[in-house]
């Protein structure tokens, strides 16, 4: 079955990052590339010389070029991958949550055009994710290095195994190492633990079982990817914190997001992930759980 990956492109430096991740991905999977370009117009006051369909048409041009440009700059680094250009009109993030019913991997860039600088995460992206129905791949950071190293971050208490899924898949296909990381953020009981030698004893065994359950976890994942190269991280601090440092020193962080209930499609982003979309200086890939 073909997978199709889709990825919004505006022609702005995000917008050539997220392009560049996108095709890369598609590549991977030997799948096809869908590069979206969004569009939308005011209707002109009167009096003026163009009308409503002269300026929806202008604006339509405008997108299909954009989108075709795109599509031109990734048949260049990937001649061999299908590459399908297309402009859309409606909001942006509309449209490309849309486009997730399609596909099997939604990118975007992680700054909106006219946004506030010292917003890290533009609100197209934001309103993707919560309209989205299937995973998508915020595109942080700015460069292309490596180094051969997925995060998967888990929460034991949940059930994440379409996390640990994406993650071993996507380690697979990169030949990459995973580590997959269980913070338990609980600084309580580390504070009374030290104070007090009998709860201290407490901690460590609570702390001997989420190690316990956390490694099972990877091992019934890796039976199904027995190629990648795994290993479990129980860590006690900050979970923003502690992921957000270790981003440094990853290719792709991959995290979960609750689905909306009531059958309605979308992601409810929680604090974690909130803050790792703002701050984490590697992409990342949100799961819908």
């Amino acid at each position: 079955m073909n997978t199709t990956v889709a990825v919004g492109y505006d022609r702005t430096r995000p917008g050539e990052h997220a392009l560049g991740v996108a095709a890369r991905e598609a590549a991977r999977r030997s799948g096809s590339l869908l590069v979206i370009s969004a569009y939308h117009w005011l209707t002109p006051p009167e009096p003026h010389s163009m009308t409503p369909a002269d300026t929806e048409a202008t604006a339509r041009k405008a997108a299909e070029e954009i989108a075709q440009y795109g599509a031109g700059r990734v048949r260049e680094r990937h001649p061999d991958l299908p590459v399908e250009a297309r402009a859309v009109a409606g909001y942006a993030g509309k449209v490309l949550a849309a486009a997730s019913h399609e596909a099997d991997l939604l990118v975007v860039g992680n700054r909106g055009t006219g946004g506030f600088h010292g917003l890290m995460l533009g609100s197209t992206s934001m309103r993707t994710l919560a309209e989205a129905c299937c995973p998508v791949i915020v595109a942080r950071g700015d460069t292309d290095d490596t180094h051969d190293r997925i995060i998967a971050a888990v929460d034991i208490d949940t059930d994440c195994d379409t996390i640990l899924a994406f993650a071993f898949e996507e380690a697979s296909r990169r030949g990459a190492g995973l580590t997959v990381t269980h913070v338990w953020d609980e600084p309580w009981i580390v504070a009374y633990g030290q104070q007090d030698p009998g709860i201290a004893d407490d901690v460590a065994r609570i702390e001997r079982e989420r190690d316990d359950r956390l490694a099972g976890l990877v091992q019934a994942a890796q039976a199904k990817q027995p190629d990648v190269h795994a290993f479990h991280q129980l860590a006690i601090g900050s979970a923003s914190a502690l992921l957000v440092e270790a981003s440094h020193r990853a290719d792709l962080l991959v995290t979960g997001a609750r689905r909306h209930g009531e059958g309605r499609h979308g992601m409810l982003i929680g604090p974690v992930t909130q803050t790792l979309l703002q701050h984490a200086e590697c992409p990342v890939a949100v799961v819908p759980q």
